[in-house]
């Protein structure tokens, strides 16, 4: 019997996604997320390398856009490099089937329509 390995997360977007294809001919995206935990003096950022795989990546990539925020939930993985600084660097990926559209980043969204009235009770 597999183990199961699922993972949940929401968090911004580091950088606008990228497609490549591959030379087999398949479509991989990649997104970078920022996932905050803690608060205050105890806060910290983990940051994923989201994948999504498939033909339908060139559809979806232009709203995944920096500092917009996501969700998803899919197959933790790492991948162990080698820099150019000749030390190992680990990345945390994490390969998703659906990756969720939460906002747009915080510079796109509509500002809040000025109510002279003040509130109502």
């Amino acid at each position: 019997m597999a183990d199961i390995n699922d993972y949940a997360f929401t968090g911004r977007v580091g950088q606008d996604a990228k497609v490549k294809q591959l030379p087999s001919g398949k479509f991989v995206m990649e997104v970078s997320v920022a996932n905050n935990t803690g608060y205050g003096v105890f806060k910290k950022t983990l940051w994923l390398k989201v994948k999504m795989w498939g033909e339908r990546v060139n559809n979806i990539y232009p709203l995944f856009t920096k500092g917009a925020l996501v969700g998803g939930c899919g197959e933790l993985g790492t991948n162990v490099w080698e820099g150019k600084d000749g030390l190992q660097h680990t990345d945390i990926e994490v390969t998703v089937q659906n990756l969720q559209l939460l906002s747009k980043p915080k510079d796109e969204q509509p500002a809040e329509p000025e109510d002279d009235e003040g509130p109502v009770f």
